[in-house]
């Protein structure tokens, strides 16, 4: 399986995982969801309708499918089953696979944690393993610590300032977070919604969208603070600066300033 394809699977993935959170309300980031990735080099299409009739049929309800034909593989998202129901799951499909295609299948079984909806490196990693397994009878099983490596809490910035928001995005990368970055209000709130950042860093000068109303916007999004939001501006005024607290804001830092201290407080905000 080459990069894009791998890449192509995690993207689906995820964003299965996003759109269910948004659905239920943020409290899908708190069930179980185990996970079975296939592949087939034979009878692909026919094996992975299998597959979904198989799990559909022993859990008496529909499935969350993604597949990529060009690959000859699936995942299959399991909303609300356990790990242990899972392995078995993944027992059953391995018989099922192996009576129509011996040697020729990869399965492998995975489980998101609390709160994948905010950790997308999670599924990259699961389909970078998926991809190096060969085709064996054996389930392979991936997990999740197995992807906590370096770069897996983010940081989102929106900044209007093209020359500060290079300079920051540098720092951070050094620092091993993995970092978003927008232009603008509009552009920041959907980079929010789509990657559920653990640390916001916004300007309150910006285009479009001004920096009031996204607080007021990631505010209503995330009511319960999940993601921690800072405010880095040059605006000095005490009425901005209580007000922005009362928008759930974590820290407010003022320009001109010191990397060194913005990295501390961030540091501290992920502890």
């Amino acid at each position: 399986m080459s990069r894009t394809e791998a890449k192509r699977l995690n993207e689906l993935m995820y964003e299965k995982v996003v759109e269910r959170f948004w659905k239920s309300g943020g409290s899908a980031g708190r069930e179980a969801c185990g996970i079975l990735l296939v592949r087939c080099l034979k009878g692909f299409e026919e094996a992975a309708r299998e597959v979904r009739t198989l799990l559909e049929a022993e859990l008496k309800s529909p499935v969350e499918t993604v597949f990529d034909p060009d690959g000859k593989q699936a995942a299959y998202l399991l909303f609300g089953v356990a790990w242990s129901r899972t392995h078995y799951l993944a027992l059953l499909v391995k018989r099922a696979l192996a009576s129509r295609a011996p040697g020729e299948f990869a399965l492998m079984l995975a489980g998101a944690g609390e709160q994948s909806e905010r950790n997308p490196l999670v599924f990259e990693k699961m389909t970078e393993v998926f991809g190096q397994l060969p085709e064996a009878p054996e389930v392979a099983i991936f997990h999740e610590q197995d992807a906590q490596e370096g770069g897996s809490q983010s940081v989102l910035l929106v900044d209007g300032d093209e020359e500060m928001r290079r300079y920051l995005e540098l720092r951070f990368r050094k620092k091993g977070y993995r970092v978003l970055a927008a232009e603008d209000g509009k552009q920041g709130l959907d980079l929010f919604r789509k990657e559920k950042p653990d640390v916001v860093v916004t300007d309150l000068n910006l285009s479009g969208m001004d920096g009031f109303h996204l607080l007021t916007r990631l505010h209503s999004e995330d009511p319960d603070n999940r993601s921690k939001i800072v405010v880095f501006t040059d605006n000095r005024v005490e009425e901005a600066i209580s007000k922005c607290f009362k928008l759930g804001v974590a820290d407010y830092i003022t320009r001109p300033f010191s990397p060194v201290e913005l990295e501390a407080r961030i540091e501290r905000l992920l502890q």
